[in-house]
């Protein structure tokens, strides 16, 4: 049977993915003064899961630069070499480059770059061995010789391997089958496990599968030449048909005599002492599927011809081995790979759902609690199991922030061995969970707020040692729960922002600014599009280009950003961010007819206005005077341009709430009630509200705006 391989691409494009971050992972984790053995290996086997993978779907151009890589790593775990600092750094570069291969495939396309040559050269230079003559991965794809057919025998002790199931045994009997036909020299049992393979693969075939479980080198694997062992045979019934094997094989007429032979294994066979280690590197792993599937196109020969299995081999039941990477004692994986879109549907049915519930309780709302006892009663239930179901779901969604904590270590190497500086980096709050689209999207403002710390921030060596710090800086990433929000924090040990460079440089860009600004209102100039304090252009920074766009993939993310910084000290910017895109926690306004919903966590506090408190400043508009702080109004009858009366002001009630320009008061009717309310975006289903970050469906049916105070505070002064 010919399995169409396309449809296992995508969890070879997973799977691949993690193999080269545990992979850049390790190698940024790696002591060359005194490298770790285990590291070495896992870092071997992560590149050999890869080339493998990539083998055996087709992608040749991936698997001729893992093959080298591999060929490196092995000299490096069998201690031929000693690990250098060169050595990491070309393994990176040549992940990059995997990273990109794997990309262009993704897309469906080609990936062509002279650096696949440049790297391949580099890795073979460090390995000392020619580039040229290390045999291409897809010349192993060539069918093998049927003489090249090895019989091993293959003894170990379960408990060596680990707690082995008697299923696991099946599974790992059946994943041995896939290299070809196998059988049991004697019943398994707790102490010793003896089986017969017969194969064109190597022994390193072998053992890769046994790595899956625990240490192949727990195992003993010998072999035998067939064709020397029984020269001497007489010809039996069973030479005839190639050992059910295949059929009229060159050399089949020195055929074996299983049962009185033991096909000079075992038994007293004058074959038994031609047992020997064989080494080397298997010269087919690529095409034997690693267990997923019959042979791939370009498989050898004899491993697609029909085979008639043994008795035991027949009687096996059908197991699927597992993929490249994964352990074999793991039978029943406790996790399934689900695609995004289906658990945005799932969220979206379960918003529906709340959404109908909140239907049903207004509707209930006219009705005697005393008569219709049992449809509250319901509706009760109906409110518990909908907000379990909604946190159920909502949590399907959530992922530990360290998918995007983990990239940074890299970059902060690079970085600063770019600029010449020492830079330390510190992860704290790994675990943190946060919405996958967050993540996702977090990943590219964090990127340039790290890089930033280290160029603007942390102090070349000399000036740190002048300074009297250590001459290593440090960049630590920290994240939270706080509240219904997550907070992200980027700090640094460094110079910290100046005050009075940063005035000057908004005076000369005609920024304007109030006499006496205070220092928050100072840090946020950093954000205006083009500023920039950077002496010379460099592929860093000094283009005036990014922290106005980290700012505003923040805001729209429903999130602020906030810059705290103590000169000669260091710098922090804080990033808070609502736990999901898909659900808020806000509070119910209302002006006029209308029912706005306000984020809690843009919400301070709530007053009740005093005449005196209200005032007008030229230049500035309406301002309202709370603890000795002038607060810029923001009458929402106004900014939406409502028709009708207005309320007088000291009628009203002001919402202060926290922007990204400061403290702003928003004066509305009424205060209604708090809610969790379903995200719809304005975009997709009708058009783009400014001042509007989003849309609800209330209880009655009607459709709320969900207020975006930064928005509005922009549009206030505008209309000024």
């Amino acid at each position: 049977m010919t399995i169409d391989l396309t449809q296992f691409y995508q969890v070879f494009f997973e799977e691949a993915h993690e193999h080269l971050a545990a992979m850049e992972a390790l190698l940024l984790e790696l002591d060359v003064a005194a490298a770790d053995l285990e590291t070495l290996n896992a870092i071997f086997r992560a590149a050999h899961s890869i080339k493998g993978g990539a083998g055996t779907f087709g992608f040749s151009d991936m698997a001729e630069v893992t093959h080298i890589l591999e060929t490196l790593l092995d000299r490096l775990r069998k201690q031929e070499l000693d690990p250098t600092v060169e050595m990491v750094d070309t393994f990176l570069q040549a992940g990059d480059v995997l990273k990109e291969q794997l990309a262009a495939h993704q897309a469906g396309t080609e990936y062509t770059d002279g650096r696949v040559a440049e790297i391949c050269s580099r890795l073979a230079a460090l390995a000392q061995i020619d580039a040229e003559t290390v045999p291409r991965p897809e010349a192993e794809t060539h069918p093998a010789p049927l003489s090249e057919q090895a019989i091993w025998l293959i003894r170990f002790q379960p408990s060596a391997l680990g707690r082995l199931t008697g299923e696991d045994l099946a599974g790992l009997h059946n994943a041995l089958a896939e290299l070809g036909p196998i059988e049991k020299v004697q019943e398994d049992t707790a102490d010793e496990c003896l089986w017969r393979l017969t194969t064109t693969g190597g022994k390193d075939a072998i053992g890769e599968i046994f790595a899956f479980i625990g240490d192949p080198d727990q195992v003993e694997i010998t072999t035998v030449d067939a064709s020397q062992t029984t020269a001497d045979a007489a010809p039996t019934e069973q030479e005839d048909d190639g050992f059910g094997f295949f059929a009229g094989a060159p050399g089949s007429e020195q055929a074996f005599d299983q049962e009185d032979d033991g096909f000079g294994l075992f038994g007293g066979s004058p074959g038994m002492e031609q047992i020997a280690e064989v080494a080397g590197r298997e010269r087919d792993e690529q095409t034997q599927g690693f267990g997923f599937f019959d042979a791939a196109p370009g498989a050898p020969a004899s491993q697609t011809v029909e085979q008639t299995a043994s008795p035991v081999q027949q009687s096996a039941p059908a197991r699927q081995p597992p993929a490249a990477g994964q352990k074999r004692p793991a039978m029943a994986d406790s996790s399934i790979r689900v695609g995004v879109e289906k658990v945005d549907q799932l969220i979206n049915l379960v918003g529906e759902l709340v959404i109908t519930h909140a239907m049903l309780a207004e509707s209930a709302s006219d009705l005697d609690p005393v008569v219709f006892e049992r449809i509250f009663d319901g509706l009760s239930n109906l409110e518990r199991n909908s907000r379990d179901l909604q946190q159920a779901v909502m949590s399907i969604r959530m992922m530990p922030i360290n998918f995007v904590f983990n990239r940074f270590p890299r970059v902060v190497r690079d970085t600063a061995a770019n600029l010449g500086k020492q830079v330390a980096l510190k992860l704290i709050g790994e675990d943190t969970e946060l919405d996958k689209g967050l993540i996702e999207r977090l990943a590219d403002p964090l990127n340039h707020l790290v890089r930033n710390s280290i160029d603007h921030g942390v102090e070349m060596p000399e000036q740190r040692r002048a300074a009297g710090k250590s001459e290593m800086g440090e960049i630590v990433l920290r994240a939270s729960h706080r509240g219904g929000s997550v907070v992200v924090e980027v700090s640094d040990d460094g110079a910290g922002l100046d005050r009075e460079k940063l005035l000057a440089k908004a005076a000369k860009q005609g920024i304007s600014m109030p006499d006496n600004p205070t220092d928050k209102e100072v840090w946020a100039l950093i954000f205006h599009a083009g500023f920039s304090t950077a002496e010379r252009v460099t592929d860093i920074s000094g283009r005036g280009v990014g922290m106005d766009v980290v700012r505003r993939n923040i805001e729209q993310m429903n999130g602020r950003v906030d810059i705290d910084s103590t000169p000669g000290h260091g710098t922090r910017i804080t990033i808070r961010l609502p736990l999901t895109l898909a659900i808020l926690d806000g509070l119910s306004v209302r002006m006029g007819e209308e029912i706005f919903i306000l984020p809690l966590t843009a919400i301070q506090e709530s007053i009740q206005p005093k005449r005196e408190q209200l005032k007008s400043i030229s230049g500035r508009g309406q301002v309202v005077v709370v603890n000795g702080e002038y607060l810029p109004l923001v009458v929402l009858h106004d900014v939406f341009g409502f028709a009708g009366e207005k309320i007088r002001q000291e009628d009203g009630i002001l919402v202060i709430v926290d922007t990204n320009e400061g403290r702003a008061a928003l004066l509305v009717e009424e205060l209604v009630a708090q809610h969790q309310v379903v995200i719809k975006s304005l975009e997709t289903n009708y058009r783009k509200v400014e001042g509007a970050s989003g849309a609800t469906i209330m209880g009655d049916g009607r459709v709320a705006l969900i207020l975006d105070v930064d928005a509005l505070v922009r549009l206030n002064r505008k209309a000024v």
